[in-house]
């Protein structure tokens, strides 16, 4: 007969109580109707990606606690497969509306004395594919050594400029290297100079402080953490219990450790800056084996995957003429005419896109209709949203459900809207009454609303950034990588925010790349030593590709016009022949579309910093395009595509240098057809 000490073990389940709510607005007006662990990314509700992943780690029962529209939540659950009969994983929803944290959400489950044993925590957000197994077996072998332990938090090491780290998270851990036990949690944000207690130090000698941490928003909790909660009605989220726990660690006796990941995914999608990094992260297939088709063709929608992450689903109607470029996902009903362009995008089922439109960096849920001639950048488009023709969305836009806009008008960058107006501006039954049908300023067919959040209640701590949500470099033009901004003395002030702390490394690495390029015209130094010297730079100073493009481009520019008398004809001559000199160097840089992108980006910049580059930039491009440098069809794309620059004006005097060249593409570009 079996010891009674190993039957109670193999009677063991593995549980996960998933907190299906954020108690914030960072995603509104959208989590008014919709839940946030119900917003689509990648077109599939991001609870189902956290259910999936804790299912193919082995848990056995799930309880999802839903506070906000929780009927939605236990809907979804009773439609999905995990209320089949034979699902290997129990989901149990659990409803108590009247939570406003996390907290209380705690406080719920140890009421209803649901936890038998050590379980996870994690957030219905909450994008991995860990193997929770080994960390349960990590946590229960330090338990069995430090009775004291009461939680284990999961970190993932990312560095501070990593695109996929979002600074409203940033985090100053002080741990023990030997034990992984937690001496000093703090929140940063933007701060430059977090403060850590003398007594962190004196205590412990060999303490070490991280700063390459994000926190998964995942932990491994014993039975203990809920009547903790209990107790402490002070606690509304995590970060309240880390730091209770931590000061009354002598009274309590109670100890938190980490456990880092390294190779592995994980990320929290905790505002719409996160859910476009998260989102492309999937598409690319980090996320493996949680990639999109994976995902979709699960919920009955087989797609094909082709070439440069396309994913098509198989009744996708797409007219002859229009352009793919790469990162894309449509799912099926959905419809794109001629002369449309996309790429790095997200269409959800049964939308329509018209002919001659632009789309980047775009996420177009269920029944979105797009007509003729718009361009849209870097914006969330909700569910049966309508964007009449020629209208112009700019960065960070958030269209909720819907909403209808245009046309012919310009949507400023950094706006939300919704169908409905807010409840404070029309608080009786006689302001109801005088609604306009229609709000001029986003359209004479418009039906669209300002949102304004009035107070948040964040489980997360005190908010930092702006309510898009910010990278520790922010990324204005939502390229694939993080800044395409040059940090050097020269630029516009606005291009990075002066407390970014990647500001010294990108200028000092631009000088260190002129300095090179000087010292290879100097030596005759081969391209090939060329481009090692500068990927050695590279990975010294942490710089992105992206950033690399900008770099390369611009110094290839900048240095002969160092080097001469910076007059007209001569400047010009000296520039074209630096950069015939240096063509191998630029071709191994510049070869995708999107660093061409890139490379224009940098052109235009240094164009608007320095009068003289703005006076020859056309022949700069003209010259990048007759060296086969820049493609036709990219140039005519940036040139169309929304502004970047803060000012409008900035951004016209660019467009008013290059029109020339523009219209003899376009002329060449007719000719060569009607000869076709």
């Amino acid at each position: 007969m079996a010891p009674k000490k190993d039957l109670l073990k193999q009677e063991e389940i593995l549980q996960a109580v998933v907190i299906a709510d954020s108690f914030n607005v960072r995603f509104g007006p959208v989590t008014q109707e919709k839940p946030r662990a119900l917003l689509p990314l990648v077109n599939v509700p991001m609870l189902d990606y956290t259910l999936e992943f804790l299912a193919s780690s082995g848990v056995q029962e799930v309880f999802v606690f839903c506070c906000h529209l929780a009927d939605q939540i236990r809907t979804h659950i009773s439609n999905s497969r995990w209320s089949e009969n034979g699902s290997s994983m129990v989901v149990k929803p659990v409803l108590a509306e009247g939570c406003l944290s996390v907290g209380d959400a705690l406080r719920e489950i140890d009421a209803k004395s649901l936890i038998k044993n050590d379980f996870f925590l994690v957030s219905g957000d909450v994008i991995a594919n860990l193997n929770l197994k080994a960390i349960m077996e990590e946590h229960k072998k330090r338990r069995e050594k430090t009775k004291s332990s009461v939680m284990t938090m999961l970190f993932k090491k990312v560095m501070p400029a990593h695109r996929t780290r979002c600074a409203d998270d940033n985090i100053l851990l002080a741990v023990d290297p030997t034990t992984q036990r937690v001496y000093h949690y703090q929140k940063t944000g933007l701060d430059k100079n977090p403060k850590i207690p003398v007594e962190v130090f004196d205590e412990n000698p060999d303490i070490i402080i991280h700063q390459d941490l994000m926190d998964c928003q995942l932990c491994v909790c014993t039975p203990a953490v809920p009547p903790l909660f209990t107790d402490n009605f002070d606690y509304s989220s995590l970060d309240d219990f880390v730091r209770g726990i931590l000061i009354n660690e002598e009274i309590l006796g109670n100890t938190i450790h980490i456990s880092v990941v390294r190779e592995e995914y994980c990320a929290r999608v905790t505002n719409p800056y996160m859910y476009d990094a998260v989102s492309r992260d999937v598409i690319q297939r980090w996320v493996c084996p949680l990639t999109a088709e994976s995902m979709i063709g699960d919920r009955k929608d087989p797609i094909s995957v082709r070439r440069h992450n396309i994913y098509l689903s198989k009744d996708v109607m797409l007219a002859r003429g229009c352009i793919l470029e790469e990162n894309i996902v449509i799912s099926s009903g959905s419809s794109v005419q001629n002369g449309t362009r996309i790429s790095n995008c997200v269409i959800g089922k049964n939308c329509k896109i018209g002919a001659n439109v632009t789309l980047d960096s775009c996420y177009l849920w269920d029944g979105v209709v797009i007509e003729d001639s718009c361009v849209i950048n870097g914006a969330i488009v909700c569910n049966n949203v309508t964007v009449y023709s020629n209208t112009r969305i700019q960065p960070r836009t958030i269209l909720s459900t819907n909403v209808k806009v245009g046309p012919d008008v310009v949507l400023p960058a950094d706006i939300r809207l919704q169908a409905h107006p807010s409840v404070d501006e029309f608080d009786n039954d006689d302001k109801r009454q005088e609604v306009p049908e229609t709000t001029p300023e986003y359209g004479v067919k418009s039906r669209a609303f300002r949102f304004q959040a009035e107070v948040e209640s964040d489980d997360e701590g005190e908010q930092v950034g702006c309510e898009w949500g910010e990278a520790l470099v922010p990324r204005d033009e939502e390229s694939e990588d993080d800044a395409d901004s040059l940090a050097d003395s020269d630029m516009d002030e606005n291009s990075l925010p002066s407390e970014s702390p990647e500001h010294d490394d990108l200028g000092t690495f631009y000088l260190e790349v002129l300095d090179t390029l000087k010292r290879a015209q100097e030596e005759a130094v081969s391209t090939e030593n060329l481009v090692l010297e500068i990927n050695s730079l590279k990975h010294a100073y942490n710089i992105d590709i992206s950033d690399v493009h900008h770099v390369v481009i611009k110094s290839v520019v900048d240095l002969p016009l160092r080097e001469s008398e910076r007059q007209g004809p001569a400047a010009i001559q000296s520039v074209c022949k630096h950069i015939d000199h240096h063509l191998s160097l630029i071709r191994n840089y510049i070869k995708s579309a999107d660093a061409q992108i890139d490379c224009l980006n940098s052109l235009e910049e240094f164009a608007l910093n320095d009068s003289l580059v703005l006076q020859f930039l056309m022949k700069v491009v003209h010259h990048l395009y007759d060296t086969d440098i820049l493609d036709e069809s990219v140039i005519l794309s940036w040139f169309q595509s929304p502004s970047r620059m803060h000012d409008l004006k900035d951004h016209s005097r660019v467009r008013e240098q290059l029109k020339e060249f523009i219209r003899w593409l376009k002329e060449a570009e007719e000719e060569s057809s009607e000869e076709d």
